[in-house]
């Protein structure tokens, strides 16, 4: 009986084991996930660009290029790499790539709108920006109405800037240049109060800026408010005690 209890056990376990070798020579070995790959590679292109990184940032977004030549995302990292670099040409030239091969890449549309603003080809930004601003899934709306705004400043359409201004921090309350630039745009309309308030909001949200005292001075005169005129003035003095004059303001918020 013990002889044949042992039998039994020893058969049992040769037919787990068998079992358990032909279950590991069925599985497949799994086949990597290269569209994931090539996202982390051009996550740690950016990461490695905003770090100043520029070596490690081309080896990540030309490895995703690897993986997959018509990589939106990376001819659009490619390009913000272009521009650290200084190579203007090549940026232009991997930002119209990108929107080629993806026109509905907001990143690299709003990017490519900032690239555009700074050579003062206005127009041409404009279309990137409000491309990028009509993105609902577009997670930097608010700066793209923003920049929206700023552009139609730049080509004089004062009324279509403030609605753009105006839908930035409504979608942003927090977003300190709107409020500035509506600030500004009030008071050329001569609606003197409705710019202080807004002047208010923004340095609610923002430190003072030489720019955000000086209308703050210019308000105060036309008011009539001594007090708020004598402190802008002394801010003022403080920022610039040797008389420096104010800095023009550029396109904010760029990649």
């Amino acid at each position: 009986m013990i002889r044949s209890l042992v039998k039994t056990t020893i058969t049992s376990w040769l037919l787990l084991s068998l079992t358990a070798c032909v279950t590991t020579y069925d599985r497949e070995p799994k086949k990597p996930n290269m569209e994931k790959a090539k996202e982390t590679h051009i996550r740690l292109g950016l990461q490695y660009l905003r770090q100043n990184n520029l070596d490690s940032s081309r080896f990540h977004l030309n490895k995703a290029l690897k993986i997959d030549p018509d990589s939106a995302g990376a001819y659009s990292g490619l390009a913000a790499l272009m521009l650290r670099e200084g190579d203007d040409e090549n940026a232009e030239r991997f930002y119209k790539k990108a929107i080629r091969l993806d026109g509905s890449l907001s990143q690299a549309r709003n990017n490519y709108g900032s690239f555009l603003y700074g050579k003062q080809r206005f127009s041409e930004a404009l279309v990137h920006f409000q491309s990028a601003a009509q993105d609902l899934n577009y997670d930097r709306r608010p700066l793209a109405f923003n920049n929206v705004g700023l552009t139609q400043l730049s080509l004089g359409k004062i009324d279509a800037a403030e609605k753009a201004f105006v839908r930035s921090v409504t979608l942003s309350p927090n977003m300190p240049r709107p409020y500035l630039e509506l600030a500004g745009i009030a008071y050329e309309k001569t609606e003197y109060r409705a710019a202080l308030r807004l002047l208010d909001q923004y340095h609610r949200v923002s430190p003072i800026s030489p720019r955000s005292v000086q209308m703050e001075l210019e308000l105060a005169k036309v008011l009539g408010d001594k007090n708020r005129e004598s402190s802008a003035r002394l801010k003022l003095k403080n920022m610039f005690p040797n008389g420096k004059p104010l800095q023009g303001n550029s396109l904010t918020g760029k990649r």
